[in-house]
């Protein structure tokens, strides 16, 4: 049975100060007077329910840094050994509204690129799922870098609908850089189907964003022969081969599915079946308030 994983890292908090206090410090009730001393025990409380406030506070900023400490623990150990699922090695990162890129270095393969990783650069093909910052701002970096270790050109994937931008992109950075930045750009809509090894193919899935987006299903590829030739032998099935006769049938397994940002009605689409079915399912969360 399939195994679907889902990778996730919490959002960084955008600042520290000020947070809200966790709770309401307790209110000092006192009598309703104009006397001096109901002023003071109403100026006591106020002093003491803003003391309470002050360090809530303090005690609040203190535990998101410590919860801050960890993330960046967690992050640099999955980051230094990535985690291994269903054989494949699993490496990247993703943190809401900063960066994503996922490696799979197996496939010779990188999902989106908000920075540019050091270990995204090696690879060959690239996915880009949509057009926001955190998830296709490190492109030209990657492409520079690439040009930088005499690599070759690599191969880009991008929704067709953004392709004519990225091109401008592009060519901004080269007049500004005065750089090549060498790529094969490919603009893959949904449902088509793209040969990226011998043994394995890609296909984009729709996905739901507040722009337009996609993902990206790669397969694995095996043909096994037709079951109304599995009785003959070897030298009869040569002889057919030769004649031109299609004696095997293309068989798709679904390998590694990513989608980047969406919304989860994306499960319930029918012509997204094959995501699901992957081995490994990579997605990021999308929360509405």
């Amino acid at each position: 049975m399939p195994i679907s994983s889902t990778l996730s890292s919490p959002s960084l908090p955008s600042h520290f100060f000020p947070f809200d206090p966790p709770h309401a410090a307790p209110r000092l009730t006192v009598p309703s007077s104009s006397s001096p001393a109901a002023a003071a025990a109403a100026a006591a409380a106020d002093r003491f329910r803003a003391l309470a406030i002050k360090k809530s506070g303090f005690l609040s900023v203190i535990d998101r840094a410590m919860e801050e400490e960890e993330y960046r623990r967690a992050r640099a150990e999955v980051r230094r050994k990535g985690v291994d699922v269903e054989g494949y090695l699993i490496e990247g990162v993703s943190v809401g509204g900063h960066e994503t890129c996922v490696v799979v270095p197996s496939l010779n393969s990188a999902f989106d690129i908000g920075r540019c990783p050091a270990k995204a650069v090696h690879q060959d093909f690239l996915f880009i799922t949509h057009a926001h910052l955190d998830h296709i701002g490190g492109l030209p970096m990657y492409l520079a870098t690439r040009g930088l270790y005499n690599l070759k050109p690599p191969t880009v994937f991008v929704p067709p609908c953004i392709k004519e931008d990225v091109e401008k992109l592009l060519q901004i950075h080269r007049t500004m850089s005065q750089v090549e930045l060498k790529v094969e750009l490919v603009a893959l809509d949904v449902g088509e189907t793209y040969e990226i090894r011998n043994d394995l193919v890609v296909r984009p899935f729709r996905t739901r964003h507040v722009i337009p987006s996609q993902g990206y299903v790669i397969y694995s590829v095996r043909n096994k022969l037709k079951k109304q030739y599995a009785h003959l032998k070897g030298t009869q099935i040569k002889k057919l081969k030769l004649s031109g006769v299609q004696i095997t049938d293309t068989i798709l397994s679904p390998e590694v599915a990513f989608t980047g940002d969406t919304m989860s009605d994306f499960i319930i689409e029918p012509r997204n079946a094959d995501a699901l079915r992957a081995k490994i399912l990579i997605t990021e969360v999308e929360l509405l308030e």
